[in-house]
C-alpha cells in the first residue's frame, strides 16, 4: 500500500494498534475504513480490524520501514531467569517478556493517547501526572508516587516484576483490606481504583515480599500458613504506618528454619511446629489465602526454559 498523505512520528515502544489509531485520526478516516483497504491489498487477514496482524503494512503507511515493529529493544522486557543466563535474572531476548502495553502520560506525549510497551508504570514524575488507562490526573502526594515509581521500573523490574504480573494487584488488595480494618474504610473500589488510590504502599508492600529475607520465609512450606499470615499482616501494618524503620524490623522479626519458627521480639526462644499465633484481623482474614500469596509472590523466581517451538523472540508489539 501507499503511504497515507499525513504520517505521525512513532514513539520509542509504541503498539501497533496505538500507531495505527493515530494514522487513522490523522488522515480523517475511520478504523473500520483503513481496514478495508488493507484487507483488499493483503489477502488472509481477520474480517475484524486487528492492525497488530499487519504490522509490516501499517509500518509502510507511515513511510516506516516494513520491519520496523521487527526491532526489539530489549531494555524494555521484564528481568527472568533462564538458561541463557545461567539462571540469574536478565533481560532475555528469547524469554523475558514485554510488559503489559501501557498508556503514556498526555503530556509527555503532547496531548495525543498514545499506548507503548516499555519500561514504566502508571505515575509520570515528570509531570506529576496518573497516567493508567488513558487517565491524566493530578496526585495529591507526588513524592510518593515518584518512589514508587522509581522502584517499580527499577529494583521490581529488575525481579521480573511489572504492572500486570500479579504482585502488585495483590498488594493493593491486601492494603485496601487493612484499610477497611483500621480506617473504616468500606467504599467500594474498582482494581484501578486501588491501584490509584495505593500505589505507594502496594510497591513497597510488593518491595519487602519479594525481597529475599521475605522470599525465604515463604518459600519454607514446613513453618504452615499461620506464620505467613502474620508475617504479610505485619509488613502491610508497617508499611501503612510509613515507617521505614518499623518495616525494616520485620525481617529481623520472623525467621524459620525448617520447622522451628523465631517470631518477634522473642527470637531467641523457638516456636515449635503447631504452636499458635497472635494475630490482628487482617491476618485472620488473609490466612486462607496464603497458598495465592505465596504462588504470586514467589512467582517472579521462577527459572524459565524456551518450550519447544517457540519462536525465538515473542512478538514485539500487541
Amino acid at each position: 500500500m501507499r503511504v497515507l498523505p499525513a504520517t505521525v512520528s512513532p514513539f520509542p515502544g509504541e503498539t501497533v494498534r496505538s500507531l495505527y489509531n493515530r494514522l487513522v485520526e490523522r488522515n480523517s478516516l475511520t478504523a473500520g475504513e483503513l481496514w478495508t483497504a488493507i484487507r483488499k491489498s493483503k489477502q488472509g487477514l481477520p474480517l475484524r480490524t486487528t492492525p497488530e496482524a499487519a504490522p509490516d503494512v501499517v509500518a509502510r503507511l507511515d513511510d516506516l520501514p516494513a520491519n520496523w515493529f521487527d526491532r526489539d529493544d530489549t531494555t524494555n522486557r521484564l528481568f527472568s531467569r533462564c538458561i541463557h543466563n545461567n539462571w540469574a535474572h536478565a533481560q532475555c531476548a528469547r524469554c523475558s517478556a514485554l510488559p503489559k502495553p501501557v498508556t503514556m502520560c498526555r503530556r509527555c506525549a503532547s496531548g495525543m493517547n498514545v499506548e507503548v510497551q516499555s519500561r514504566a508504570g502508571a505515575f509520570c514524575a515528570r509531570h506529576e501526572r496518573w497516567h493508567y488507562d488513558g487517565r491524566d490526573e493530578a496526585i495529591g502526594i507526588p513524592v510518593a508516587y515518584a518512589r514508587a515509581e522509581r522502584c517499580l521500573t527499577g529494583t521490581l523490574w529488575a525481579r521480573g516484576i511489572g504492572l500486570d504480573t500479579g504482585e502488585i494487584e495483590l498488594a493493593c488488595e491486601i492494603i485496601s483490606t487493612y484499610r477497611e480494618f483500621v480506617d473504616r474504610d468500606n467504599s467500594t473500589r474498582s482494581a484501578d481504583q486501588r491501584l490509584r488510590d495505593f500505589y505507594p504502599d502496594a510497591v513497597e508492600l510488593t518491595a519487602f515480599l519479594t525481597a529475599p529475607s521475605a522470599q525465604a520465609f515463604l518459600r519454607n512450606r514446613q513453618i504452615g500458613h499461620l506464620p505467613v499470615a502474620a508475617m504479610v499482616e505485619a509488613a502491610a501494618t508497617a508499611v501503612a504506618s510509613r515507617s521505614r524503620h518499623r518495616l525494616k524490623s520485620v525481617h529481623g522479626m520472623f525467621q524459620a528454619s525448617g520447622r522451628e519458627l523465631r517470631l518477634g521480639d522473642s527470637a531467641t526462644k523457638p516456636l515449635r511446629h503447631g504452636r499458635s499465633l497472635e494475630m490482628g484481623a487482617l491476618g485472620v482474614l488473609i490466612r486462607d489465602n496464603v497458598p495465592r500469596i505465596r504462588a504470586v509472590f514467589l512467582r517472579h523466581d521462577d527459572a524459565r526454559r524456551p518450550p519447544p517451538m517457540r519462536r525465538d523472540r515473542p512478538p514485539r508489539h500487541q
